[in-house]
Formats: C-alpha cells, sequence, structure tokens
C-alpha cells in the first residue's frame, strides 16, 4: 500500500468516525434539554477539524482559523466571541458571550439586549457545512493533507484506533 493510500484510509475512518459520533449524535440534543451539550459537543467537533486542519498553530489560532476559513461570512465578525464562548463552555459550561437558544432560527446571531445569540440547529447546520468543505478541501489539497498526516501522528490529536471487542464462551470443562 502507497503512503498515500494509507492517508487516504486513515483519513476516510476518520470522517466516518466523526460523521459517526458527532454529525449522527449531536441531532438528538437539539432541544431545550439538550443544546448545552449540543453546542458542546459542536465546539469539540470543531476543534478537532480545526487541529487537523491547523495542527501547527495554537488551539486558538486554529479555532479561529477554521471559523474564519469554513464557516459563512456571517460569522466573522464573532470569531473572536465564539473563541470566548468555546473557552467557557468548554471549561465551565458557560455560554457567555452569546445567549444560545433552540428551535429559533429567526434569532441566529441576533441580538437581545445586546447580547448576541445563537440557535442551535442553524449552528449544527453550519457545523455540518464547514466540516464538508473541509473534507472536501482534505481530500484534495496537499497542504491539508501534510497538516492532516502531521495531526494524527500526534498523541494529542491522534490517529483513531477502532477495536471489536468479541466475546466467547468457554466451556466449563472440569479440571482432572
Amino acid at each position: 500500500m502507497t503512503d498515500w493510500e494509507a492517508l487516504s484510509n486513515v483519513a476516510a475512518e476518520f470522517r466516518r468516525h466523526f460523521d459517526q459520533y458527532y454529525l449522527g449524535v449531536i441531532p438528538r440534543l437539539l432541544n431545550e434539554e439538550g443544546k448545552f451539550l449540543a453546542f458542546v459537543s459542536m465546539l469539540t467537533a470543531i476543534e478537532s477539524l480545526a487541529g487537523a486542519y491547523a495542527p501547527n498553530n495554537g488551539t486558538g489560532d486554529r479555532f479561529r482559523d477554521f471559523i474564519s476559513q469554513y464557516f459563512p461570512n456571517l460569522y466573522k465578525p464573532f470569531v473572536a466571541q465564539l473563541w470566548q464562548f468555546r473557552n467557557r463552555m468548554i471549561h465551565s459550561f458557560n455560554p457567555s458571550p452569546f445567549l444560545i437558544v433552540c428551535h429559533s432560527s429567526r434569532m441566529h446571531l441576533g441580538m437581545a439586549s445586546g447580547i448576541p445569540m445563537l440557535n442551535a440547529e442553524d449552528f449544527y447546520a453550519d457545523t455540518l457545512s464547514a466540516s464538508r468543505g473541509y473534507f472536501i478541501d482534505l481530500y484534495s489539497e496537499p497542504m491539508l493533507q501534510r497538516n492532516f498526516e502531521k495531526r494524527i501522528a500526534e498523541s494529542e490529536g491522534g490517529h483513531i484506533h477502532s477495536a471489536q471487542i468479541v466475546e466467547a464462551v468457554v466451556p466449563n470443562v472440569p479440571a482432572v
């Protein structure tokens, strides 16, 4: 197997896991009870892709760069606030500097008493679109492929190793 075939296989496995564990599960959290966990999941999904996108940058820079590159332009004025949001949500379950809402698309990135709002479904849709854009670029851009290869080789953001647990029934044979 060539190096590019091996990298392609690892990228396909990474995407399969990403789609299964992030994109496939987050929609179940898009309700009033789950919205905090939905946002935490979306932020860590972004973090996962940002690490593969720009592994040479610090966490904040790569997060902001990924948002700027792959999210719609309407997020550009909020990039610094999104980094604050990420930190506060991950470290203290605090959505500041945003108000987070669910089932209120009309309010997404609108203002309430001077505070911007994030609607969970819209943010999910934009996370989904950003991930799709990143993977399209990954499959065609050598620089992103090198970055991805570097990131999966790191212990902090390394290769996902799948395992399958197989149980076996062992006959109960009396000892002689």
